[in-house]
């Protein structure tokens, strides 16, 4: 993201669409006032071996009218946060400039840059499984409304639009770079030939992308399939959900058991069930240390043979100590679907906080992960100076990225739903929810559950400091799982040692 004030220019940078080397170009038309946001470090390097500005002022701003700010710009910074950080007479009277690109190429220089097929995922399976890719521009750069763009340059037609800008130079600038390129082979790799293999990936996107598809006139690389008779939405006899703590789990549980007429549970807690129907502290650890090991695996066998369908379980421990595996493995395995529920990653971290679920070791290895544990997908040292807000942010982190590496590694075997407890909340997201496990007809909707209460200025002071260091790390789940299945290792052997995503 760059300000340029010699220019009047702000830039939104969007993703997978050249934005690095229009960035690296248009950072030699500022000065050192204006506000540019770091990039990698080779790509760093090329900028400066240039002799353009590198990153500046984007944490601390002097503005042309000799105000100051401490505000937080980074890298993909959504328009709309960026105008609420920028004074209203700029972001009025600067040009807002981004890149856009056909969908149907986009995902696939996507697919090739999280290195999905070196980590032998299918590019149909991926499309399927990861559609949130497919909505991240128009998130960061809305089509309409008072955040949107004054200017979309095309990624197919960027000599043009560049020279409509009238920057005598960029152009020539820009096309001299080649910043993040080489990834995606050269034959083979082009829209036409990999949406004719995978057409239902085609039609994903189509969906997905449908306002920009219109805005911009992009065509379907494929030709539709044939009219077919609709299949009707699976009916589960089991129901499980795969999610982190404190991202809806009770209200889950009363939401399925109110609408879908099943025997629905959050957390089996009788002093009973602890060891049989309920992991205990030993299951949880011994799972994230030695992996699937017999003693574990005959809990599971014992858990998953004594339930008597319809059933529904939101319990987010059973994820974390081989829920999915037990699955693959079991005889209800095709008569299961797995929640995927998320949360707001930055309200979840301060939820922790607020609560001190971290500073209570039992609690941890009860219900979260340790970091402590070996076999993790992602490296918590660099977490680990921030005390117990950076163990939060790691576990959440973690946790995102072993929903993406179970998508990925299970996706084929196992009916895997997604939903965002922001969305399903609400009348139309819960419907679109139960529709999706066979549900018609009227939706009732419980009153929330386990809320924080007492939410003051403190609460919403740590949202907001959580949500700038979540930003600014940029993190990316699917390739940090796709880098942990390209080296070998799986959530459910034996650590060997730590993992460095």
């Amino acid at each position: 993201m760059i300000i340029c004030h010699p220019l009047k220019l702000i830039f939104i940078k969007t993703k997978k669409v050249g934005g690095t080397s229009f960035e690296i170009a248009l950072s030699s038309f500022c000065d050192d006032t204006s506000i540019i946001t770091p990039i990698s470090p080779d790509d760093e390097k090329t900028r400066a071996d240039l002799g353009y500005p590198g990153a500046q002022n984007h944490q601390r701003q002097v503005w042309p009218d000799g105000s100051g700010t401490n505000a937080g710009f980074y890298n993909h910074i959504p328009a709309e946060e960026a105008r609420k950080l920028i004074p209203q007479e700029i972001w009025d009277s600067y040009t807002k400039v981004t890149i856009w690109r056909d969908p149907f190429d986009a995902i696939i220089s996507r697919y090739y840059w999280e290195k999905a097929d070196t980590a032998g995922i299918p590019f149909g399976q991926f499309v399927q499984r990861f559609p949130g890719m497919l909505t991240e521009n128009i998130q960061i750069a809305p089509l309409e409304g008072l955040s949107a763009p004054d200017v979309f340059l095309r990624y197919e037609h960027l000599e043009n639009d560049i020279a409509a800008l009238g920057i005598d130079g960029l152009w020539e600038r820009f096309s001299s770079l080649r910043a993040k390129g080489a990834f995606r082979p050269k034959s083979g790799t082009d829209p036409a030939t990999l949406f004719a293999r995978h057409p239902d990936a085609a039609e994903i996107v189509a969906k997905k992308c449908a306002a920009e598809i219109r805005r911009f006139g992009y065509t379907r690389p494929d030709a539709p399939a044939a009219a077919a008779i609709p299949e009707a939405p699976r009916t589960s006899d089991f129901i499980f959900t795969l999610s982190a703590g404190r991202t809806g789990t009770a209200w889950l549980a009363q939401l399925l058991g109110d609408n879908l007429d099943i025997n629905s549970v959050h957390e089996p807690l009788a002093v009973e069930d602890c060891g049989s129907a309920m992991p205990e502290i030993g299951h949880m650890r011994t799972f994230n240390t030695r992996g699937m090991t017999p003693k574990l695996q005959d809990f599971w066998n014992k858990k998953l043979e004594s339930l008597e369908a319809p059933y529904g379980e939101s319990n987010h421990a059973l994820g974390k100590c081989g829920l999915i595996e037990a699955l693959a493995d079991s005889s209800i395995c095709d008569r299961t679907t797995v929640i995927i529920l998320r949360r707001d990653l930055a309200k979840q971290c301060a939820s922790y906080a607020g609560r001190g679920d971290f500073t209570n070791l039992t609690v941890v290895w009860q219900w979260y992960l340790d970091v402590s544990y070996e076999n993790v997908i992602v490296n918590p040292a660099s977490f680990l100076q921030l005390g117990q807000i950076g163990w939060a942010i790691w576990y959440a982190l973690e946790m995102e990225a072993r929903y993406a590496y179970y998508l990925l590694s299970y996706g084929q075997k196992i009916n895997f739903v997604t939903a965002r407890l922001e969305e399903a909340t609400t009348p139309d997201g819960a419907a679109r929810l139960l529709a999706e496990l066979g549900h018609s007809g009227p939706v009732l909707l419980p009153e929330k559950k386990n809320a924080t209460g007492n939410q003051g200025d403190a609460t919403e002071e740590l949202t907001a400091e959580i949500r700038t260091l979540l930003n600014r790390l940029n993190f990316d789940p699917v390739a940090a799982a796709a880098v942990y299945i390209k080296s070998g290792r799986t959530l459910d052997a034996q650590a060997m040692s730590r993992a460095a995503a």
